[in-house]
């Protein structure tokens, strides 16, 4: 006669194996997407000719950044080297309105720490970690709870960072995460190399977006 707790361990485990089954499913389904999408917006990189083109560019990276790891909530910022200052620059998700153009010290919070380290960061949970601060959210009336962040570099500069911002459903970003961010993330700094080229070299590409 089978143990009737061995039995209920047993199917405890298979629902176990089937859950993680479907979550890989759907993660490399995910994979596939952004690998398409990155591949059609690789294909359009050098056919932008004004700084609008640029701003529409970066926002769908960004969207396919969100896609690729389930989160409604990223941005981009950019470094103001003549302030020393982190820009908001595109903005996707809640509070978009009040958090474009917002600024922060280049060396604050999360994003300052990966802009002066150039290293990324996975946060599973914003309370716990020393480099977080919550004057944004509070300025903003947002609510963040886990977050990534990736340094966009091109050459030997860093040009800013990328975040993305509270995995859904509420739960936490993890590895796999964050190299697909990391691989979006190179793709917006391949982008704005060749934004500096096509929109008479300007440093700063989106001085002329955020003006258009």
């Amino acid at each position: 006669m089978v143990d009737p707790q061995l039995l209920k361990t047993l199917k405890e485990e298979n629902a176990d194996l089937k859950l993680d089954l479907s979550q890989s499913r759907d993660q490399n389904r995910r994979l596939w997407k952004v690998i398409k999408d990155l591949n059609e917006l690789e294909c359009n990189l050098h056919n932008f000719s004004t700084s609008t083109d640029l701003l529409e560019m970066v926002m769908n990276i960004l969207s396919i950044a969100l896609g690729a790891v389930g989160s409604e909530n990223g941005s981009i910022l950019l470094l103001d080297e003549e302030s020393d200052e982190l820009v908001f620059v595109a903005v996707v998700g809640a509070r978009k309105e009040e958090l474009t153009d917002f600024r922060i010290p280049a060396d604050t919070g999360v994003a300052g720490w990966v802009n002066k380290t150039r290293r990324s960061a996975l946060v599973p949970d914003v309370r716990k970690d020393d480099r977080w601060i919550s004057a944004v959210d509070q300025s903003i009336g947002f609510h963040t709870r886990s977050l990534m962040a990736v340094p966009l570099v091109l050459g030997d500069r860093v040009l800013g960072v990328m975040e993305v911002v509270n995995a859904l459903p509420e739960d936490h970003f993890n590895d796999k995460d964050l190299a697909l961010i990391q691989l979006v993330a190179r793709l917006a700094s391949f982008v704005f190399g060749c934004a500096e080229e096509a929109l008479n070299k300007n440093p700063n590409p989106f001085a002329r977006a955020n003006s258009a």
